[in-house]
């Protein structure tokens, strides 16, 4: 159990899944960038939980915390860098703000998980009770906040590429999933394995 960490997901519809497995695996083929193709297409609600309660206890309490959630939309402002990373930003409504649903969501998951998370010290992740949620879809990420000499580069083929995400999706799939790793001290993404556990569906408006 030492090594098991949870991530609460936002999945992405099918086609925005789709456009950003097309650029990572590129990405991951071009440049050997491993961080964002490690991991199935999401948003993070909570990442990197590590926790004493059982999985049916995770299951109890995010149920919960989603209880009377309606689905809503989530739009795609297209990619952005932040420092050496690149990602899709998903975290505004479309007129500049924080999408307020959305950080309601993420705010309901975490409130139900904090009570239940032990504090760690992995290498390059936030701890839970620190989250300040941003919502993003991963390009690339932790590769280039160890060895950034690629990042100008990697930008300028992103710009490039021929993939274009729909610039808005419905909110509807909340996901639990296991990850795990040979050693969370160090840089885990290159070992990191997941498990998907259990998926919840918002009712839609």
């Amino acid at each position: 159990m030492d090594n098991i960490r949870y991530g609460i997901y936002l999945r992405p519809d099918p086609v925005t899944c789709w456009v950003q497995t097309q650029i990572v695996l590129a990405l991951s083929r071009q440049f050997g960038l491993v961080s964002a193709a490690a991991f199935p297409p999401h948003a993070t609600l909570v990442g990197n939980l590590k926790t004493e309660a059982s999985v049916v206890e995770l299951e109890a309490r995010i149920t919960a915390a989603l209880d009377g959630i309606e689905s809503f939309p989530v739009f795609n402002k297209g990619i952005e860098r932040i420092r050496d990373a690149f990602f899709f930003n998903v975290h505004e409504d479309g007129r500049g703000e924080a999408n307020e649903p959305l950080v309601a969501l993420a705010g309901a998951v975490l409130a139900a998980v904090l009570p239940v998370s032990v504090p760690v010290h992995d290498e390059r992740t936030t701890p839970v009770a620190e989250n300040r949620f941003w919502a993003h879809l991963s390009l690339a990420s932790h590769d280039l906040g160890v060895d950034n000499h690629l990042a100008d580069e990697v930008g300028e083929f992103l710009a490039a590429l021929p993939l274009v995400p729909p610039e808005r999706f419905e909110a509807t799939t909340v996901s639990l999933f296991e990850t795990s790793a040979d050693d969370w001290s160090a840089h885990w993404w290159h070992t990191l394995r997941w498990r998907h556990l259990c998926s919840w569906t918002l009712p839609r408006r």
